[in-house]
């Protein structure tokens, strides 16, 4: 019923491995690392309705923060390897998260220096993950610079989102993070040798935009630190381990506990479900225009 539970393929993955039609769940699904708190979870919850985070560390913290119904269930992205069977291949390569345009803002970000700055370093091919709104111009762009690509996983909406970024990182030698998010668990988890630099690459004048990313940026790096990941140099071995803890692998919950979970079992949740999205969709419209709801579930870029 929550508009994000669509993002990235999330509640498609849980519906292949329940062997169900995708379709509204009476839950909140965590889709990405999130740094819990009131912004990001206070305005959200329905307590009737379970939040499945990833791990016992983030429900623990909820329920210390008076938050009810949190259940970990590990992430999305390792149910990917239950329903889908991947094929092996040759790993070589260096694929690239910088910053990330989203449907609400533009990044505008120096490709240029960031190649530079491979050449000296890394192994190529160079592979750089972007949105779908800055693809097409930047293939264009940089098309004469033969060891560089540029990909994307789809619309924040697309349903082959996480496996699309699953099938890459799984392809390539090395993971250099520019900003530490989600990639760098998913890519420690796969066995990748994964780094992270501060330099964001950014081409803006905007010097409270550039305080903002930086600020966030921090926060997500002692956020990882909490679970005792190295951040100053992440290929250690503890750290492997530690991305299975932070993903919940210890969690995994079987096809029928996910489907009790997420309603789909009981046609009373799954009507409810369909009602609470009615009319979550309408306010969303109400206040900030029509289509607007719709725009938000595709990852559609937001006027």
């Amino acid at each position: 019923m929550y508009i994000d539970n669509t993002w990235y393929g999330a509640r498609y993955i849980f519906s292949k491995y329940c062997k169900v039609k995708d379709k509204t769940a009476f839950a909140s699904i965590q889709h990405g690392h999130v740094i819990v708190n009131e912004k990001n979870l206070g305005k959200k919850k329905i307590n009737a309705s379970p939040w499945l985070v990833w791990n016992e560390k983030i429900a623990e913290k909820c329920l210390s923060n008076g938050f009810k119904n949190i259940i970990p269930v590990g992430s999305v992205f390792i149910y990917l390897e239950k329903i889908y069977k991947f094929k092996k291949k040759k790993n070589q390569g260096t694929l690239v998260f910088p910053l990330l345009s989203q449907p609400e803002v533009k990044n505008e970000i120096n490709y240029l220096e960031i190649y530079k700055d491979l050449l000296k370093k890394f192994s190529a091919p160079y592979t750089i993950s972007v949105s779908t709104r800055d693809i097409d111009l930047l293939k264009k762009k940089y098309k004469k610079y033969k060891k560089l690509k540029f990909v994307t996983w789809g619309s924040r909406g697309s349903r082959d989102y996480l496996k699309k970024l699953y099938i890459n990182i799984k392809s390539h030698k090395n993971i250099l993070c520019i900003y530490p998010g989600s990639a760098i668990i998913y890519s420690l988890y796969l066995n990748k040798k994964v780094y992270l630099t501060k330099k964001l690459y950014l081409e803006t004048d905007d010097k409270n935009y550039i305080k903002q990313v930086k600020k966030n940026l921090e926060l997500n790096i002692r956020d990882f630190q909490k679970y005792g990941l190295n951040t100053s140099n992440l290929n250690l071995s503890k750290n492997i381990e530690l991305s299975k803890k932070i993903l919940g692998v210890d969690q995994i919950r079987t096809p029928d506990q996910l489907k009790q979970l997420l309603g789909w079992n009981s046609i009373t949740k799954t009507c409810i479900a369909k009602i609470l999205s009615l009319i979550i969709n309408f306010k969303e419209d109400l206040f900030h225009g029509l289509n607007y709801s719709s725009q938000r579930r595709q990852g559609k870029d937001i006027k």
